[in-house]
């Protein structure tokens, strides 16, 4: 989830006088604390079967799609690695092929919640995130266009390519957080106790990791391209690059530590969002660094990450939706559109074609009508301006929907 900023969730654990055993599950049959009671089930309404509500889904769905199975695809990859450039072409077109129905649609789900009832949330009194809204769904689009068209109509390619910059640079640290934000939610819903210190040192390790990927990666590459506009890269002396990675290390250290006296002394470990967390934060990262190939690989898994968490979210909606609306009689036509599942099939439908007008026919419209300096932007440059717009929005969105104290985060995902 930038793509998933749940990192900003605290799990709210019981009070003393709650039952609860010594690693911080909820005794059986005890409420958890953060939940929240849902409306009641009409009579009459179809309801669907309960779940383990440690789970997402289940375990194996949740271990593929939050970390383990990117982890297990990468392994596979890194084995059989395509060497010849037919092999690499095609892998480039598959990925690009299944972009279409995950990488594009993670995004569209992030504007479906986000501006989702967007007057009320963004100008109600009692709205608690009513600036972040504004903020996030009016201001930053504005100057994010503003700022892209001014260097369309002035023709400046390295203006252009600052967007670039700032694009990669939300990008590895939305990946980093979302890593800590599943961590965190996978901890909540299993009622696993992260004490203060763990969850600062924890964070902190997150923003180092990524900051010295992100450092190493501008000093590896000084100059690149995307869609036809290059921008350049930092060159950081070597002294501030290293100081950064044994911070990076020692960081690290703590962090397993932490987690080894967990282990060693009895306690559960949230083992999906641990891998989620060693998937986003380092691995992912890491690799995009060995081939640039690798770049159209590694989105799929952060966005099959991100869209685990939008369904379970949107799971729970559109069936509190079902139950509070009561049963729709038998023998109206259509009526199975109000279904949960027919909801939730139009939800993604919508997603996907959400995602294909933003990343490709709007631009390459565009990119046909619009006259401008071809020699200087080339021939993508709406695709650049299309893609860089949606990936530093999303990342802007994203730190609203997913914060602890957002009502419809804590409702639909974590006390559902």
């Amino acid at each position: 989830m930038q793509d998933l900023h749940l990192h900003d969730y605290r799990p709210r654990y019981p009070q003393a006088s709650t039952p609860e055993d010594r690693d911080g599950r909820v005794a059986s049959g005890t409420a958890r604390p953060h939940t929240q009671a849902l409306p009641s089930h009409p009579a009459g309404v179809p309801y669907a079967p309960s779940r383990d509500k440690r789970w997402l889904f289940n375990r194996w769905v949740d271990f593929l799609t939050l970390g383990g199975g990117s982890l297990v695809a990468l392994a596979a990859l890194a084995a059989f690695y395509p060497r010849d450039e037919p092999a690499r072409a095609a892998l480039a077109g598959i990925m690009l092929f299944l972009a279409h129905f995950v990488n594009h649609p993670h995004f569209a789900h992030s504007y479906q919640i986000f501006y989702r009832g967007f007057a009320e949330k963004a100008f109600s009194p009692d709205s608690p995130l009513a600036a972040r809204y504004r903020l996030a769904g009016i201001m930053v689009p504005a100057m994010l266009a503003a700022f892209l068209l001014s260097a369309l109509a002035l023709g400046s390619a390295p203006l252009l390519g600052l967007a670039a910059n700032l694009m990669f640079f939300t990008v590895g640290w939305h990946y980093a957080k979302q890593g800590y934000g599943i961590l965190m939610l996978d901890a909540a819903r299993k009622g696993i106790r992260f004490d203060t210190g763990e969850r600062r040192r924890l964070l902190w390790n997150t923003h180092l990791i990524w900051v010295t990927n992100w450092l190493f990666a501008n000093d590896v590459l000084s100059e690149k391209e995307f869609w036809g506009i290059n921008y350049y890269l930092l060159d950081l002396p070597d002294p501030i690059l290293f100081a950064v990675a044994a911070l990076a290390a020692v960081s690290t250290l703590a962090v397993g530590r932490d987690f080894f006296v967990k282990w060693r002394s009895g306690r559960k470990l949230p083992v999906n969002g641990l891998l989620a967390y060693i998937a986003a934060g380092y691995v992912w990262l890491m690799f995009v660094r060995f081939d640039p190939l690798l770049l159209l690989v590694v989105p799929m898994f952060h966005s099959l990450q991100y869209m685990a968490v939008v369904w379970r979210y949107q799971l729970n909606v559109e069936g509190e939706n079902v139950r509070a609306g009561g049963s729709a009689p038998e023998r109206k036509s259509w009526a199975w559109l109000r279904t949960m599942p027919a909801r939730l099939v139009g939800f993604a439908v919508v997603a996907g074609i959400l995602g294909y007008l933003g990343f490709w026919f709007a631009p390459i419209v565009f990119d046909t009508v619009v006259a401008y300096d071809r020699t200087v932007l080339g021939a993508t440059v709406f695709l650049f301006i299309g893609w860089t717009f949606i990936n530093i929005h999303h990342y802007f969105m994203d730190n609203v929907i997913w914060r602890r104290d957002n009502p419809g985060t804590r409702r639909h995902l974590f006390a559902a």
